[in-house]
């Protein structure tokens, strides 16, 4: 059944970002002029268990981070047959491949015969053989080549083949499960209402310009609670961010699990009292979490749109985390303008967050090892955001608890 609303059918992408623009605008004039947030009935408290505890975080590896879609890479990078790329960020070795007939697979980056790892850089190739023994296998995972196949008799090369882990491409972007498998994975029952607000960002219409891996002394929803709310912008980012946008103001949108989050720009408070037909047209911004562990950042910057990614994953312990950060522009942007702007936004947002977000997370992380039993972390009513993220969360671990 078609699901989509008239005006959905209607609208273009782009039409949609400006109709979304529009409502944060006049959402963050009423919001300013009222000294108001989107906010909550109240506060939450929360056990520290949940960022400390190593039970919860080996639950959460299994609920979360082998049994939910996680976004493993974009479409635009690998758009052309035999192009790779790794995902490895779980710790299980995932290779995703673009097959000849334009979808994508994905196995486990291991060779069949005694488990080596099979693809370690991604060149563009029809075949892929691993260093150890030169078995070789084409970009449907099946075994093609096996030297010496007269020293392994009565084995057959069908049953040889790598082994598939799910994986779907949807509105450019490439999601895995990452544990062996075949089953399908239906984002667009995972994404549910969120799924248009994701495809009108128009993922498969960019290209990347910076990638980098930062390291973080907390655990990952520390960190990731840093996107989620204002609160902190004068405090922490007086320089920053702080200084361009106002504190304790956002407007929140739910897409259960899922988010979109407007912060206002200063310049927005010169709205109040003129007629909307006065208001220039602001361009769309919005911090997005795709559930559970990637904040899709949509900027606009003088030299065009941006689009920020950050994927948050746990590390060996539960006060340990990484951030993989990559920073694309539109592959439609004026091709005179070199990526110089894009790589400057790239280096600057990665300062702000390792010397001012990720640098109180680590410390707030040591503090809680040493908190008293009793004591509970406690979320505003203007932290929304977090509160649901943390509910949510508990959900499917306690789902996964009761298995």
């Amino acid at each position: 059944m078609d699901t989509k609303s008239p005006l959905e059918k209607i609208l273009s992408p782009a039409e949609r970002r400006r109709s979304i623009a529009v409502d944060h605008q006049r959402r963050s004039v009423r919001l300013i002029r009222d000294g108001e947030t989107d906010r909550s009935d109240g506060p939450m408290t929360n056990d520290p268990a949940v960022y400390v505890d190593a039970d919860w975080a080996r639950v959460e590896r299994k609920a979360i981070f082998t049994e939910m879609p996680l976004l493993a890479g974009f479409g635009v990078d690998i758009p052309e047959a035999g192009d790779k790329l790794l995902f490895e960020a779980t710790g299980v070795p995932i290779l995703v491949v673009r097959a000849g007939d334009g979808r994508v697979n994905a196995f486990l980056n291991m060779c069949t015969h005694r488990a080596a790892k099979l693809v370690t850089e991604c060149t563009r190739s029809k075949k892929m053989t691993c260093r150890f023994h030169a078995w070789t296998f084409d970009l449907e995972g099946m075994l093609t080549g096996m030297p010496a196949k007269e020293s392994f008799a009565g084995i057959a090369k069908a049953d040889r083949g790598l082994i598939r882990v799910p994986v779907v491409e949807w509105a450019g972007m490439i999601f895995v499960k990452p544990r062996p498998g075949d089953d399908e994975i239906d984002i667009e029952a995972f994404l549910a209402d969120f799924a248009p607000e994701v495809a009108q960002l128009e993922f498969e219409r960019m290209r990347l310009v910076k990638a980098t891996r930062l390291e973080i002394d907390a655990n990952w929803k520390y960190a990731l609670d840093t996107y989620g709310e204002a609160y902190h912008f004068n405090s922490l980012h007086p320089s920053s961010i702080g200084s361009t946008h106002y504190t304790d103001r956002m407007c929140y949108d739910d897409f259960n699990p899922h988010h979109r989050i407007a912060y206002p720009y200063k310049h927005v408070g010169a709205y109040i009292g003129r007629s909307e037909s006065e208001w220039p047209d602001e361009p769309f911004n919005a911090v997005h979490l795709l559930f559970p562990n990637v904040i899709l950042n949509v900027w606009q910057i003088d030299a065009g749109p941006a689009y920020s990614i950050y994927r948050l994953f746990p590390g060996e312990t539960p006060d340990k985390a990484f951030a993989l950060t990559a920073t694309y522009r539109p592959d439609t942007a004026d091709p005179d303008v070199d990526d110089q702007p894009w790589i400057d936004l790239h280096d600057y947002i990665e300062e702000v967050v390792t010397t001012e977000d990720y640098s109180v997370s680590a410390d707030g992380q040591r503090n809680l090892a040493h908190a008293p039993a009793d004591f509970r972390v406690v979320y505003g009513s203007n932290e929304i955001a977090i509160q649901n993220f943390h509910r949510r969360l508990a959900a499917y671990i306690d789902a996964e608890r009761a298995r």
